[in-house]
Order: C-alpha cells, then sequence, then structure tokens
C-alpha cells in the first residue's frame, strides 16, 4: 500500500510539474512581403451632364512592412502545440500601373488609358489573431492554421503632379479577413525562435467610394509573408 500511494503521490507531482510547463506566452516581431490580390473598381462620374462609367484594373507588387504581436503556446505533449495569438500588421501593395475603361452610358462609346504611377502604394493596417497547430521535430516546428484579420486602416500613397508625396485616407468597409495559413519555426534551447510564415486570405476585404474625389471602392484579398523572430517564457 506504501508503494502505491508513494507511487500515485509522485505521479501526481510529475504531472503537475508537466502541466506547469504546458503554457508558454510569447513576443515576437519580424518583416513582412505583402501583396493584394484586387478586384476591378467601378466608379459612376458626371461630366457636362453625362454620365460615364470608369472601370479600373490595379496591377501591384510586393510591399515590404512589419509586424509584431503577442501569443500563448500549449503542448499537449512534447510533440503537438497549438497556439493563439494577436498580430498588429502593416501591409498592402505597390501599384504598378492602372488600366481604365471610360465607358459614355448615352454613346457607348468607350476610351482606354494605363497609367504607371511613380511610387504608388496602397497601405493598410490589420488586427491579426492566428491560430496554428504545430508539430515539433527536434525543435523545428511545421504549422498549419487559420487567421482572423480585422483590416483598421487604409490609404492610397501616391505622387501628384507638381512631384509632391500625397496620401488619401480610404474608409475600411468589409474589415474582417478570413485567411489561411501555413509555416514553420525553429526553436532554440533557452527560449529564442526564428519563424516564416504565409497567410492566404480567402475573403473579400473593401473600402469604401470616395464620390468627392471620384475614388472607387477597392476590393481585394490579402497574400502575406511574415518572417519573424521571438521569445517564449
Amino acid at each position: 500500500m506504501y508503494r502505491i500511494i508513494t507511487t500515485i503521490a509522485v505521479a501526481f507531482a510529475t504531472i503537475t510539474a508537466v502541466n506547469a510547463q504546458e503554457f508558454k506566452v510569447g513576443a515576437k516581431a519580424g518583416l513582412l512581403l505583402s501583396d493584394l490580390s484586387t478586384s476591378d473598381a467601378s466608379i459612376q462620374t458626371k461630366e457636362h451632364n453625362v454620365l460615364y462609367l470608369e472601370t479600373t484594373e490595379i496591377s501591384t507588387a510586393i510591399k515590404a512592412g512589419f509586424h509584431f504581436g503577442g501569443f500563448i503556446e500549449y503542448g499537449f505533449n512534447d510533440r503537438l502545440f497549438v497556439e493563439g495569438g494577436i498580430d498588429y500588421s502593416f501591409q498592402g501593395a505597390k501599384v504598378k500601373s492602372t488600366k481604365t475603361t471610360k465607358l459614355n452610358l448615352s454613346s457607348q462609346d468607350a476610351t482606354y488609358y494605363e497609367y504607371k504611377p511613380d511610387g504608388a502604394s496602397i497601405r493598410t493596417q490589420q488586427l491579426n489573431i492566428p491560430l496554428w497547430v504545430k508539430y515539433d521535430i527536434a525543435g523545428f516546428r511545421p504549422k498549419v492554421g487559420v487567421n482572423l484579420g480585422f483590416l483598421t486602416k487604409a490609404e492610397l500613397k501616391a505622387k501628384s503632379e507638381n512631384g509632391n508625396s500625397e496620401t488619401l485616407s480610404l474608409n475600411p468597409n468589409k474589415t474582417f479577413d478570413f485567411g489561411l495559413g501555413l509555416g514553420a519555426e525553429y526553436n532554440l534551447p533557452f527560449g529564442l525562435f526564428f519563424d516564416a510564415t504565409f497567410n492566404m486570405g480567402l475573403t473579400d476585404v473593401s473600402t469604401k467610394e470616395k464620390t468627392a474625389e471620384e475614388f472607387p471602392a477597392l476590393n481585394f484579398k490579402n497574400r502575406v509573408i511574415q518572417i519573424g523572430v521571438g521569445y517564449k517564457f
């Protein structure tokens, strides 16, 4: 009986000690490369009492940004882990060119023109909640998960005709961004780790039309690569 009680006591103490190590909190920050998959943008304008429909196709390129945040990690055992976090990201895309079709709604005549802006970019800020499932292989942890994002700010930055840099604030409309994530991290024994992830947005995020500036509403999906370094406690 004494041996049984001793064994149970030791097992209980071991389980308690292990459970104390199952939860870890951490912080991380790093660079990101983002792009936007955009839909054609349309706006109706009026000139000399004639209505026009302008449809613009936006061609984008990768833009650099950064991110930072914190997380909680739970280990079911020494192999399988889950993680939930909060991450604030500065995303967007460079604008390579715009191709616009201007249709006269009365005569159905159309004109076409292409514009290649110098230094133009769409800049967004998002609060992201990434959720991961990870599997450990000697400190290397491949991971898959989902991202719940919320667009908090959007703006268009470009140069005016006189060469000055100008910023047009874009009001967020559809702000919820749901995406799938894929990545990996490498953990060092003393808590430091490095990670790289890719998030592919599946839902459209949008901004409102700005009638005063005759600027159309934008609809886009996020494509984001993140590279970061962090520490777990």
